[in-house]
């Protein structure tokens, strides 16, 4: 009758043990779970985090570019301005004129890009280099007409 009665009393102890063993196991399993698709949302993010500083940077070199002296001279004659040679200031406080204004002149001899910069983002023409003889005495023009190259092979983005 002892062992009839131990095995009454065990067989709920039993019971619990079994419970709470699975209920462990279930909730280690669904840590794991939890676990292993956090690991693969911060993978995720540290890869769309690289991608954006990669899309910055690139960025940031397209605005340094574009705002080089070279791009803003080149930009600046093909839309016709010419370069201030003869300053004039307004005096705010009396509204005086300082200087004497002259008018731009026709043809100005601004030097354009003389060496090609393949990290512009426009792409600048070059003066065609013609020869003047050093015994002339007389002025010789230079055509002013930009020479576009066929034979430029475009930069590969090193990123």
């Amino acid at each position: 009758m002892n062992s009839l009665r131990k095995s009454r009393v065990s067989a709920p102890v039993v019971m619990i043990l079994v419970t709470g063993f699975v209920a462990v196991s279930l909730l280690h399993l669904l840590l794991t779970i939890l676990t292993s698709q956090s690991v693969y949302e911060l993978s995720d993010l540290k890869r769309e985090k690289r991608e954006l500083e990669t899309t910055s940077q690139i960025l940031s070199e397209e605005v340094s570019s574009l705002a080089s002296n070279q791009n803003l001279l080149n930009t600046a004659s093909r839309l016709g301005m010419v370069a201030n040679t003869n300053p004039v200031f307004l005096r705010l406080t009396d509204q005086a004129v300082l200087g004497q204004p002259l008018p731009a002149p026709i043809a100005s001899a601004q030097s354009t890009n003389l060496v090609a910069n393949s990290a512009m983002i426009i792409e600048s023409t070059q003066i065609s280099q013609v020869t003047v003889p050093a015994s002339t005495t007389e002025p010789v023009a230079i055509p002013l007409e930009p020479v576009v190259s066929s034979s430029l092979i475009p930069a590969s983005p090193t990123r």
